[in-house]
């Protein structure tokens, strides 16, 4: 097994916790050969030498970190398998596999070495790949103020400043090539396999990471108090209640940014540049750890 470890993963605060790891995966006899990077994507290089030697790649760092390693594993077609050791500030790519956050139950999984096929979202035909969730709009504005902070807490923190400032945006999206169509203005739009994004907030609460299908979250143009109410239920996902919330599902997105002005958008925290984006979803292609059962059983997940 390799293991691809962030030393910038939550501002610097995995690297020092890692001696604890380490003592921990020795003494249960794994074998392992820990890399790290070096700088933004350099675990998409790191996971691309490591694929002919290595059957499982291993990803101590939070959500960046596996998207880059997710990436890698696609643009090598998927021939090795994941191991997320989640150690990031929102660790959202770990909920919706349902992995926690405990060492020992890491360690159980990757002793137990049981394994999950998954969906992945394929970005401009291979450009990038993504397990877990896109977002376009205040939830990438969001994302791009959380990055190199050192609280989980930025999240919420930044949500609430972008309340005030931030407004929707002309945008299109085309669902499996125009059979559903929506240009308007939106405040938001969540592409996800994955429920979560920004610390478990609840963009896509109906997605099912193995269905073959995207759940597309759409808000749109809301004025400032259905901005709050709307903000205000993503911890529990009862925003797409709302009547400016739409929910679709779909094997193909692509989305247009129509406003002329810049839309922040993120891979799982990841900033992406300029559009349109084409999203497709590739059913389990991807192969991930999962913890045993009853480790899920105790978190009342299964």
């Amino acid at each position: 097994m390799k293991i691809i470890c962030n030393p910038n993963t939550f501002a610097g605060k995995a690297r020092k916790k890692w001696p604890e790891y380490i003592k921990a995966f020795k003494e249960a006899g794994l074998d392992f050969e820990v890399e790290w990077t070096k700088g933004v994507n350099d675990a998409i290089r790191i996971t691309k030498e490591s694929v002919k030697d290595h059957k499982i790649i291993g990803v101590y760092g939070g959500d960046g970190t596996v998207n880059e390693v997710v990436t890698g594993i696609g643009q090598t077609g998927f021939k090795n398998t994941m191991a997320i050791l989640p150690v990031g500030r929102g660790n959202d790519s770990a909920y919706s596999l349902h992995l926690t956050l405990k060492m020992e139950d890491m360690v159980e999984m990757l002793v137990k070495k049981e394994v999950r096929k998954v969906d992945c979202t394929e970005v401009n035909d291979g450009e990038r790949y993504v397990f877990a969730l896109v977002g376009l709009g205040i939830s990438g504005a969001v994302a791009e103020s959380a990055i190199g902070t050192k609280s989980s807490f930025t999240y919420t923190k930044n949500l609430i400043a972008n309340i005030f400032k931030f407004k929707p945006n002309h945008m299109k999206v085309d669902i499996d090539d125009g059979k559903i169509v929506r240009e308007m203005n939106f405040l938001d739009i969540a592409v996800g396999n994955g429920v979560c994004a920004g610390n478990k907030k609840i963009l896509c609460p109906g997605a099912v990471i193995d269905d073959g299908l995207l759940d597309i979250t759409l808000i749109g143009d809301v004025n400032f108090f259905q901005k709050l109410f709307i903000l205000g239920n993503l911890d529990t996902g009862k925003h797409v209640k709302h009547k400016k919330v739409e929910q679709l599902l779909g094997k193909k997105v692509v989305v247009e940014n129509l406003s002329g002005k810049r839309v922040p958008g993120h891979f799982m925290g990841e900033m992406f540049g300029d559009y349109p984006y084409k999203f497709v979803c590739k059913n389990k292609v991807l192969s991930t750890l999962k913890m045993p059962d009853y480790i899920t059983d105790k978190v009342k997940w299964r």
